[in-house]
């Protein structure tokens, strides 16, 4: 393992770990609109709906590069 796919690794886990603090330090219930349609769930899940999707997203969007890259 070379020093830069470490670091990167370092950093991923890094910013996993913050975003976790960040998620379960909010457990209070808020409301969300969505479209047309109101939605009442804890902050926990709609904080850690959004940090899968965007990690999900980056996910795809880096394997997208590496296909383009091949």
């Amino acid at each position: 393992m070379s020093g830069a796919s470490k670091a990167k690794m370092i950093v991923g886990v890094v910013i996993g770990v913050l975003g976790l603090i960040i998620v379960f330090q909010n457990f209070q219930r808020v409301d969300t609109m969505v479209l047309l349609w109101r939605l009442t769930m804890p902050h926990i899940l709609l904080l850690g709906i959004v940090f899968a999707a965007g990690f999900i997203l980056g996910v795809v969007s880096m394997q997208i590069g590496w296909l383009k890259g091949k």
